[in-house]
């Protein structure tokens, strides 16, 4: 099983991927997670946030999921910015054919993503606000466009362990 964890900068995305792990795990799943930015960072040694290096980080983050179920995982998740079609095609196109992901979006408001990413010491740019702004007005159209067939999650109005619980309540059992 593979679940994607999407939504824009500081709604929690590694938080509640970390938290489904854990509770996949206490119900004897073998997981794994991988963090799309992560992924990006080793790719990117000259420090460009092209277009085309998120793509590659994406086909690198399916490879990865596809080694890991290989491997006997019974569920990966990946998190990160898997907003767009065209971001969601680069990662699904490279995922070996039996992997239908479920994808999951976590939604917040500016404010609070503001507020999260100031109190915040790991982070760079995204604690700056001209910056963040500027994303979550870059990319309201894309997150209003969410599928239908996304499950949903508010995270100002919900913790990271209940949407965690969530998460796992509506995942198919194999």
């Amino acid at each position: 099983m593979v679940i994607v964890i999407t939504g824009p900068i500081a709604s929690g995305k590694s938080t509640v991927a970390l938290q489904l792990a854990r509770e996949l795990e206490r119900t004897g799943s073998r997981t794994a997670v991988i963090d799309l930015d992560i992924v990006h960072d080793r790719l990117d040694v000259k420090g460009s946030a092209s277009d085309a290096t998120w793509s590659l980080a994406r086909r690198a983050a399916a490879t990865q999921t596809n080694t890991f179920l290989e491997k006997g995982v019974t569920v990966v998740i990946a998190e990160g910015s898997f907003n767009g079609p065209v971001d969601r095609a680069a990662f699904v196109e490279h995922l070996q054919a039996n992997a239908e992901p479920v994808f999951v979006t976590l939604r917040v408001s500016f404010e609070e993503a503001l507020r999260r990413a100031e109190r915040d010491p790991t982070r760079g740019l995204s604690r700056d606000r001209a910056f963040l702004e500027s994303y979550f007005a870059a990319s309201a159209e894309t997150l209003a466009a969410t599928p239908a067939t996304d499950l949903v999650i508010d995270t100002e109005q919900m913790t990271a362990t209940a949407a965690a619980t969530a998460i796992a309540r509506v995942l198919p059992r194999n």
